[in-house]
């Protein structure tokens, strides 16, 4: 997708990506044990967007998909999306339990909201042993849903207070067992803010 909010200082941008190599790799450290693999992960972009681009910025706006959110509180506010394809998400659940079981029942259920879970307090916990901040999460919620609709959410959530979003999005892979997904902070930009100054960066516009 065309970027058409590229106004991100350099000093910034390093600073965000850095971040979320260290919080998506300590979630994706915590992941490989739970799945006994290796899992590897991509050099996390980080865009700023219009909160309507948001719906087609994983390129398949109206396929089904599985996302587990999570908004973070306290010093700054953002959100955690974890997002699994339906088959990624049957193979995720098959890996885990070692037997097959719907990935929608339950137990598969439970099974996805547990690696939720495990990778979202692995990336708050390394946002706060590098800031200082002091940061909460909620429980995460499962939705099933066209990926564009999941992607409303922060829009719903943070486009009362700003017309643009922050996105830095990681994605993952399992060794042979081809899962893919996606880790996802987002958030309206000036939560940034906060994270920045106590990294002795200043403000998004650097």
């Amino acid at each position: 997708m065309e970027k058409k909010n590229d106004n991100i200082s350099e000093n910034v941008r390093n600073a965000l990506t850095e971040l979320g190599n260290i919080g998506a790799g300590n979630a994706a450290t915590a992941m490989s044990v739970m799945l006994e693999s290796k899992l590897t992960i991509s050099t996390p972009q980080v865009e700023l967007y219009e909160f309507n681009e948001l719906e087609e910025i994983l390129g398949f706006a109206e396929d089904t998909v599985v996302g587990v959110l999570s908004l973070i509180e306290g010093d700054m506010q953002s959100m955690l999306l974890f997002v699994l394809g339906v088959e990624d998400a049957e193979q995720l659940v098959k890996t885990l339990l070692n037997q097959e079981v719907d990935w929608h029942s339950e137990m598969g259920i439970s099974a996805i909201k547990e690696v939720a879970n495990i990778l979202i307090g692995s990336y708050v916990a390394s946002l706060e042993m590098l800031s200082g901040l002091n940061l909460r999460y909620a429980v995460p919620q499962i939705c099933i849903d066209m990926a564009g609709s999941i992607l409303s959410v922060p829009c719903i959530e943070f486009g009362k207070v700003s017309d643009k979003a922050l996105l830095i999005n990681s994605q993952f892979k399992v060794g042979q067992k081809e899962i893919n997904g996606y880790i996802m902070m987002v958030s309206e930009v000036h939560s940034f803010d906060v994270l920045l100054t106590k990294l002795g960066i200043g403000g998004i516009d650097g």
